[in-house]
């Protein structure tokens, strides 16, 4: 099958620096309008486009005139996508932020140079060329990591979750080779978090109420929830965190767990989230599971609305043993807790194995 690329520039002379990428015998269709790619993709089956090419398209006045902006494009194209897969999503930029660039599904972001671009774009369509063709339900986008890929595929198709509740687009390996900066900051103001490192994250659908006020959460803090397996199918069928007392997709009621701390700064039941990874998926929080032969652990990421949390002390004993939990925060601040149901929204699956 031929591979069609969609590329996306303002440059009324995009069409002239595709000449790399039609020498390897792509396709590409080239755009000046965010508009004009979406409607290419909802009139066009999709199943051969698979890269799709922006600048961050915010000059020349369009965000004044209300045009759509590359990453509200990527929206737009992620809710009518019709494909089991996503896209290689390409940012080539002069300025964007590349936190913010990941934040919105772009596996790669390029600065300043089209060639370079094309030749990463290139070799990764042809690297992974016989796995991605395959189009298997939750085949992510072109990722060579295929073995902490492919142990959480199978543990995650053990979990019997159905597919509309989640997101491609926004599955992301979190190896060291995909991820290699590991400290990122993020929200307004800002805190420090630390990218789950060697774990895969599944894309998650969010609740319906923030898809029209989505560019809102970006500039939330970011946080991981541990939690049983159990819960997973409740989470994410609920698009929230649940608190003590709800009842789960099985019937049962989500008891209190260790011992409801710091409930006495707040007027009502409480949840837990950690900006530190290895915080938030300790033994008590994320329980180790075999399957196949392995040991898995679950958590969430999640966006958590800023100042409506409260940062606490450990609470598993660390630091009367004197051990540092996560040499990227104080043992003093490591746990947040909320009381507000529309504080926390998860967005992505965590799945490691160990």
């Amino acid at each position: 099958m031929m591979s069609t690329i969609l590329w996306v520039d303002s440059d009324p002379n995009i069409e002239r620096s595709t000449y790399f990428l039609k020498e390897k015998n792509f396709t590409v269709v080239c755009f000046n309008e965010t508009k004009d790619c979406v409607d290419y993709i909802d009139n066009h089956s999709g199943n051969d486009i698979r890269c799709i090419i922006t600048s961050m398209m915010e000059r020349g006045g369009r965000k004044e005139r209300g045009l759509m902006n590359a990453f509200q494009m990527i929206d737009q194209i992620r809710q009518n996508w019709r494909q089991s897969y996503s896209p290689f999503l390409v940012m080539i930029t002069t300025s964007a932020d590349e936190q913010a660039c990941k934040d919105n599904g772009f596996d790669v972001v390029v600065y300043n140079d089209r060639l370079k671009m094309q030749k990463i774009v290139s070799e990764r369509l042809f690297k992974d060329s016989n796995a991605y063709y395959k189009q298997i339900w939750r085949e992510p986008s072109l990722l060579p990591c295929a073995n902490l890929r492919e142990n959480a595929k199978m543990f995650l198709n053990s979990l019997n979750i159905p597919y509309e509740f989640f997101d491609p687009f926004a599955d992301r390996c979190f190896c060291s080779n995909c991820e290699p900066k590991k400290i990122w900051y993020r929200g307004n103001p800002s805190e420090k978090y630390v990218l789950p490192t060697n774990w895969y994250r599944y894309g998650i659908k969010i609740r319906k109420e923030y898809l029209d006020k989505k560019v809102n959460i970006y500039d939330w803090n970011v946080a991981y929830h541990g939690t049983k397996v159990r819960n997973v199918k409740s989470i994410i069928s609920h698009h929230r965190i649940m608190f003590p007392g709800d009842i789960l997709d099985d019937g049962t009621k989500l008891p209190i767990a260790h011992n409801n701390c710091f409930h006495q700064y707040f007027k009502g039941p409480i949840i837990y989230v950690s900006p530190s990874i290895k915080y938030a998926s300790q033994e008590l929080y994320a329980e180790t599971y075999d399957f196949n032969g392995k040991k898995f652990k679950v958590a969430f990421q999640c966006r958590v609305k800023p100042g409506s949390f409260k940062k606490f002390r450990e609470t598993l004993g660390f630091i009367q043993r004197e051990i540092t939990i996560d040499e990227n925060f104080p043992n003093t601040e490591i746990e947040w807790a909320t009381d507000d149901r529309e504080a926390v929204v998860p967005y992505g699956l965590l799945i490691g194995f160990f």
